[in-house]
């Protein structure tokens, strides 16, 4: 993201730009993302003028249904997790990031696809496409599968019920009790839905319903 803003304050017009690993990559929130050699790290940009706040959400849905539509073994085994995050059977296979700027927003995109998943990653319950698969892939037609997703789609965009729907359908943790951190004391809580803002909708241990609009899922009990 950051050599994408710096090409943007030299040259117009869209563009993409790819890493083959990154020393210092970041994540929601500032936390570290681990970027090995193999994997496909990239930040593009997607021209919308107004600010969506379930946007994330939009974008988890179109990698979801690419990935599910060009890759057999993952049909029916992939998750959102609100509100960034795709899982394959409860493990993190990739990540992504957005902002607004401008007319805009830039995107970053991270999937463990051809990259080993060592003891740090695997700590973090990571999974890549090549153990999945059985064979390595293109980065770079994987890359322009996932931006032709983004950009397809964009109708939906002005019908977030759409791919809010979708993305409760394939809601990572949904019935289930989750740890939840919104940078204070974590939290219990049953993950119900996602609301028409993207905002995450918990039930405490006490019966209070609650929708989330920051915070993150640290941990869910069980899976489904």
């Amino acid at each position: 993201m950051l050599e994408y803003q710096r090409l943007q304050e030299v040259q117009n017009g869209l563009i993409c730009v790819r890493a083959g690993t990154q020393a210092d990559g970041v994540g929601r929130s500032d936390k570290a993302w681990l970027s090995p050699s193999g994997g496909l790290w990239f930040t593009f940009d997607f021209e919308y003028p107004s600010l969506v706040p379930s946007f994330a959400l939009y974008v988890g849905y179109c990698l979801h249904q690419a990935l599910s539509k060009d890759f057999a073994p993952l049909q029916g085994r992939l998750q959102i997790k609100w509100t960034n995050d795709i899982m394959f059977e409860g493990k993190k296979l990739g990540g992504l990031l957005c902002k607004h700027m401008g007319n805009k927003y830039y995107i970053g995109i991270g999937i463990n696809t051809n990259n080993d998943i060592d003891e740090t990653l695997g700590k973090f319950g990571a999974v890549s496409l090549k153990d999945i698969l059985g064979f390595e892939l293109s980065n770079e037609e994987l890359c322009r599968t996932l931006i032709h997703s983004v950009e397809r789609y964009d109708k939906v965009l002005a019908h977030d019920i759409t791919y809010i729907t979708y993305c409760n359908e394939h809601l990572f943790g949904r019935n289930c009790m989750a740890v939840i951190d919104v940078g204070t004391v974590p939290f219990e809580a049953e993950i119900l839905g996602i609301d028409l803002r993207g905002a995450l909708i918990l039930r405490k241990k006490k019966g209070e319903i609650v929708n989330l609009y920051a915070g993150s899922i640290m941990s869910v009990q069980a899976f489904a």
